[in-house]
């Protein structure tokens, strides 16, 4: 299972294993798994490569993602190229990506060779979630789709910055998102020089002298490194 690496002055991993928002190039149909943190996930999720394990399904799903609308409700698209049998979709959601629960339902097409769209608002959407499609057959045989992760804007890691940076004073202020568990202050070398356990949204630091340093943030949705700079 790949992680991501985004450096922009920055490093994130977001979503453990899940992309945020996902438009594969693949159809669903292969047996490529992969398991952390006792969850297990039977795609290799945000990868745009054709998989080598091909076996024919009832429904060739070729799209599945999600992402907040307008609203900040979480809205899931799929699109779907042939249909075989096809009674509709079961939604299931988790808090965790280990325990499931009903969601909603939408009607599939039955038999198609041709594409069709399909989408689902979370009108209970108010934190990071992640959600499958239970695909059932008209005979009841079901099929999972791969799961994905949808993040609130609350909780994106994007919202994660320090000020100043760089910086002249001793101390700075860090902005997080919600639910940040934990804050640490490394310097270049990568020795810890601080932990902050549930440090809110905002926490001061102050730094021991001038130099470079990384401050690092765990949170459910993922990590996240920015460097900052004291003069």
């Amino acid at each position: 299972m790949k992680k991501l690496l985004l450096t922009i002055l920055t490093i994130a991993v977001s979503c453990p294993l899940f992309a945020q928002s996902i438009s594969p190039g693949a159809i669903y149909a292969a047996s490529a798994s992969g398991s952390a943190n006792g969850v297990s996930v039977n795609w290799v999720l945000g990868s745009l490569n054709t998989f080598s394990d091909l076996s024919v399904l009832p429904v060739r799903l070729i799209s599945f993602e999600g992402r907040p609308n307008a609203a900040g409700l979480a809205e899931l698209h799929w699109k779907t190229a042939e249909e075989v049998h096809n009674l509709g979709f079961e939604i299931q959601k988790s808090p965790d990506g280990k325990q499931w629960e009903l969601l909603g339902w939408v009607d599939g097409a039955g038999d198609s060779k041709t594409v069709h769209d399909y989408h689902y608002v979370d009108q209970e959407f108010v934190t990071t979630s992640y959600y499958r499609l239970r695909q059932v057959d008209t005979d009841d045989s079901y099929t999972y789709s791969r799961i994905i992760c949808v993040v609130p804007e609350k909780e994106s890691l994007d919202r994660f910055y320090v000020y100043p940076n760089p910086s002249r004073e001793h101390k700075v202020r860090v902005q997080m998102p919600e639910r940040t568990q934990s804050l640490f202050l490394f310097d270049r070398f990568g020795n810890k020089l601080g932990q902050f356990d549930a440090p809110g949204t905002e926490h001061t630091i102050t730094l021991p002298h001038t130099g470079s340093y990384l401050l690092q943030i765990d949170t459910p949705v993922g990590s996240r490194t920015t460097k900052l700079i004291f003069h």
